[in-house]
């Protein structure tokens, strides 16, 4: 296990160091009225296209799918590029509470299983722009999230332009299209399907330094560590608390971020403090490692004081898991449930059996979580 840690963290930091400059790059930023105004674009843009014929994997006014309207709209009104294909669409926008979405966000359905298979273009008063692919009206429709069919395979709402605070419903009014409400699949073109770049570059704005920081989301958690055994038995074992701060960039499939832990063990008789380069790989679950300088003269749990030694790198690996967010204001609330593997060696540096190995460095850690998404302050 050592052997692989020094690769492992070294892929990890790599990835946080190319990924960070290609999602800045991709950012631009976009005033409240410039967000507007581009929404409105891509609303009156996509009502051209209604009555348009459905054909999987077309992007034109000969044919279109669900996943190439929403491409052509965002690409010819507004300039932005996104994936091509209703999964490539979800993983690269911000999904939002339902209660948040305006008019100019997008909508996903599950149309087919668990996986997102369908999209579509809120246009406000609960209606929606979108092709259907089956059902008594087909094609480019205009369709509401109350018919009995996409409220059942309603998945949430996205987005990936600024929020402009309309959210009254009210301002956008219909204009031609008449609602009609598949009663089949709606299917859209499967993931993988034509994917072009990641979406990331907005419309409009300059400074790409605000644009950057409205991507940008802090967290504070809070944990209670505990490990199971030591190295002579089975016992609950209390390993002290942790205090950690975090910083991630949410502007992609993978969210690079770094943070800093303190925590005091009271079972080693130590602090320590972890620098961590992390990914957040899916929602709700973050890898990390990085180097942990310890303090104290730290002792193997559960033994007559056998000292070991603190290793700075190989230093930290570990998994993070955390419940859906809770809104409360402008921060979000979650539990998270935390497994992390600190190298520790013998004192003349040679390495640890398995068992005090892991009995010194393998802590499970129990908290809360407070995240501060930056675009909510900004």
């Amino acid at each position: 296990m050592h052997k692989n840690l020094p690769k492992i963290i070294s892929c990890l930091i790599l990835c946080w160091a190319v990924c960070v400059p290609m999602f800045c790059q991709a950012v631009q930023s976009m005033t409240v009225g410039e967000s507007r105004e581009a929404r409105q674009k891509m609303i009156d843009y996509s009502k051209q296209f209604v009555g348009v014929p459905y054909v999987y994997g077309g992007a034109s006014r000969s044919g279109m799918d669900c996943s190439g309207l929403i491409f052509t709209v965002a690409n010819d009104a507004i300039g932005v590029k996104l994936p091509r294909s209703a999964s490539g669409i979800y993983s690269a926008v911000r999904i939002i509470n339902d209660s948040e979405k305006e008019a100019g966000d997008l909508v996903f359905f599950k149309t087919v299983g668990s996986r997102i298979s369908h999209v579509g273009l809120y246009l406000g008063n609960n209606q929606f722009i979108h092709a259907a692919s089956d059902g008594p009206n087909t094609g480019v429709i205009i369709s509401s999230l109350k018919e009995s069919y996409w409220s059942r395979t309603y998945a949430g709402a996205g987005r990936f332009l600024p929020a402009t605070g309309d959210t009254s419903e009210q301002r956008v009014v219909m204009e031609g299209g008449s609602a009609g409400a598949p009663q089949g699949g709606g299917l859209c073109a499967p993931s993988g399907s034509g994917d072009n770049a990641s979406a990331g570059s907005n419309a409009g704005g300059g400074g790409g330094a605000n644009g950057f920081f409205r991507r940008v989301a802090i967290d504070g958690t809070l944990t209670g560590d505990w490990t199971f055994f030591s190295a002579n038995r089975f016992h609950l074992i209390f390993r002290g608390a942790t205090l950690d701060t975090h910083a991630r960039y949410t502007g992609g499939k993978l969210e690079p971020g770094f943070g800093f832990s303190l925590s005091y063990d009271p079972a080693m008789e130590a602090f320590k403090l972890p620098l961590l380069f992390s990914l957040t790989v899916a929602r709700g679950i973050r890898v990390y490692a990085g180097p942990v300088f310890t303090m104290g003269k730290p002792v193997e749990p559960g033994t007559d004081g056998e000292g070991v030694k603190g290793s700075v790198f190989p230093g930290v690996l570990g998994l993070c898991l955390q419940t859906p967010t809770l809104k409360a204001g402008k921060v979000e609330l979650s539990l998270v449930q935390d497994i992390r593997y600190t190298v520790f060696n013998d004192m003349d540096g040679a390495a640890l059996s398995p068992l005090s190995s892991l009995s010194s460095g393998l802590v499970f850690s129990t908290g809360i979580r407070v995240t501060f998404p930056l675009s909510n302050f900004m």
